[in-house]
């Protein structure tokens, strides 16, 4: 019997064994890269190394990041005790900027037809002029040297010394991985971008593959080659277990929270229903959902840094707007508001690594104008109220109709009722009651009437 037990025992761990070796992890990277991406994409790699994984399959189609989060998930590739696949799909994705920085990571590099990969140059802000820097030749050694410095500002300085790092880093990547590493540089520092075709001729991918089955199917047949130089040989079968990692439900929640145009638009709208709180006091939803908004983009503010001229160009603005509303300016704050709210929108996500990381000038101008038409048809408002009669104080009394309650005699006054209140009258004639009369003047609390007929 125990025999039998153990030979069951056996058995089980053999089937355990055999599953874990076919199992296979797919990550999906498909946003621009960001903490909250990192985050997925490293806790996603160690899961896989718990479990056991035969392979962890990292498909990519992203625009890159920010180079602190590209080099925690190349670490996190780096010390994966699985091989990771990295592979550029579906058909018309890319993988740009860091994300051909990620896939050098990788044990192998598959890319589906129709895909691109490349334009690795950094960037630190847009608002700094970066002319481009002259190409480097190969010193005698075989080892690029830096271009000539021109007289530029230190920005310029800057960019050149995080260009070189950048360079040199890939460079040592593309050499231990046993890739070309003279085009992943020039991918750095000219912003080379390869269809799959240019990247497997130049050696800067393994395969082109129009789907994961025919990356399978080369593994069966070529060992990967490690970081550390030895070479291993999955045991793949005909039909291995691919298991999707999702993100969890904070994560999905945290990744659209950075996507700046909805942080924009957060912002904005918790600005507004602020300001209308304090401008009504006790309407409590606005301030409610204004400080749910306010909130909510203090979140994303972590992941997505905004720059600090930007909010005060973008407050500067709606204070421009509101004063609009109080002050007579003819329209001279208002467009002062518009154009702080454009520029401040604009230089909002302006550090941002990639185009998809800043806020869209279509949305920016969609904003500033909704802001200029709602003060526009405020200003209306206001200059029509204007225009209309006053119905409040004295003014507001001289024409106003009433009827007599107490008979009015010249010398002795009476009782009027007028605009919804009993007043004490005075007239030159007598007038009786229920008598229909007009105010034509007012003296204290005392109201000066005539005969509705004589009053106009």
């Amino acid at each position: 019997m125990r025999a039998r037990a153990w030979l069951v025992l056996v058995f089980a761990a053999s089937l355990s064994l055999e599953a874990s070796a076919q199992t296979i992890f797919r990550i999906d990277l498909a946003d621009p890269i960001h903490p909250m991406t990192q985050r997925y994409v490293v806790k996603s790699i160690e899961k896989a190394n718990e479990e056991s994984a035969a392979l962890v399959l990292l498909q990519i189609d992203t625009p890159g990041g920010f180079i602190s989060s590209v080099e925690d998930i190349q670490r996190a590739i780096l010390r994966s005790k699985a091989p990771v696949v990295a592979y550029v799909a579906p058909v018309n994705a890319r993988a740009a900027s860091g994300g051909a920085l990620v896939a050098l990571a990788c044990d192998l590099i598959a890319m589906a037809p129709g895909t691109t990969i490349g334009a690795a140059h950094p960037v630190l802000s847009p608002l700094i002029p970066m002319p481009p820097t002259q190409p480097q030749q190969p010193s005698p050694g075989g080892q690029p040297q830096p271009g000539t410095p021109s007289q530029g500002s230190e920005g310029d300085e800057m960019m050149r010394k995080v260009v070189n790092d950048l360079s040199a880093h890939v460079r040592t990547l593309a050499v231990n991985r046993g890739r070309n590493a003279e085009l992943y540089e020039k991918m750095v520092r000219e912003s080379v971008t390869l269809t799959e075709k240019e990247a497997l001729q130049g050696k800067v991918i393994e395969l082109v593959a129009s789907d994961e089955g025919r990356i399978f199917e080369y593994l069966r047949s070529h060992p990967l080659k490690r970081f550390e130089g030895q070479e291993v040989a999955l045991k793949l079968g005909e039909a291995p277990i691919v298991t999707d990692i999702p993100m969890t439900t904070r994560e999905r929640f945290l990744t659209a929270l950075a996507n700046p145009s909805l942080a924009y638009i957060l912002l904005v709208l918790g600005a507004l229903g602020l300001f209308v709180e304090f401008k009504s006091p006790g309407l409590i939803f606005p301030g409610v959902l204004g400080g749910i908004f306010i909130l909510l983009w203090l979140m994303s503010t972590p992941i997505v840094p905004p720059s600090i001229v930007g909010l005060l160009l973008i407050a500067l603005g709606i204070v421009f707007f509101i004063l609009e509303v109080k002050v007579v300016s003819y329209g001279m704050l208002g467009i002062g508001g518009v154009i702080s709210l454009v520029i401040g929108s604009l230089l909002l996500y302006s550090k941002a690594p990639v185009e998809e990381m800043r806020v869209p000038l279509t949305l920016t101008l969609a904003v500033a104008l909704a802001f200029a038409g709602i003060i526009t048809f405020l200003v209306y408002l206001a200059a029509k109220a204007y225009k209309n009669p006053v119905v409040t104080g004295e003014e507001g009394l001289i024409g106003q109709e009433g009827e007599v309650r107490g008979i009015i005699r010249p010398g002795h006054p009476g009782k009027v009722f007028v605009f919804g209140e009993y007043w004490n009258a005075t007239g030159d004639q007598e007038l009786q009651a229920g008598q229909r009369v007009k105010v034509v003047g007012r003296e204290g609390m005392t109201l000066k009437v005539a005969p509705l007929s004589e009053g106009g």
